[in-house]
């Protein structure tokens, strides 16, 4: 894909004005639209959807309304495309692309104010599928 000017931009190689953009778009696209739910021993597991990208997320302190949780769900919109093309100015290629869940892993941190995110794992779910 390389050779043909097509770039799956990993977090580690974005550029300064890459992340900027990144971030904006992560403010302005994506969190609008990601509800995180908490996990503790008073609740079931959630009903995770067939086929979601979700993220595990490993959480240390208290949240907003002074509640100690160490873990949480983040499920992936599935509104948002799951690769995202960078503008053609900001990219080193024709074509670079960003996945979306490079963009959650990076600001996850950002739907748990006053927490400590220890850690961040991707997970999907299939159920009766034929694959």
């Amino acid at each position: 894909l390389a050779s043909e000017g097509i770039r799956f931009l990993k977090r580690g190689d974005w550029s300064p004005a890459q992340r900027e953009w990144i971030s904006a778009f992560f403010f302005r696209e994506v969190m609008p639209v990601i509800t995180p739910i908490g996990l503790d021993p008073s609740h079931p597991f959630p009903r995770v959807l067939n086929k979601s990208l979700n993220l595990a997320v490993e959480l240390e302190g208290r949240d907003a309304f002074g509640r100690s949780s160490n873990a949480a769900i983040v499920q992936a919109p599935r509104v948002l495309p799951r690769v995202i093309r960078l503008p053609r100015e900001l990219g080193d290629s024709e074509y670079c692309f960003i996945f979306l869940s490079s963009i959650l892993h990076e600001f996850v941190h950002e739907l748990f104010a006053g927490m400590k995110v220890l850690g961040c794992y991707q997970f999907r779910v299939t159920r009766n599928s034929n694959l």
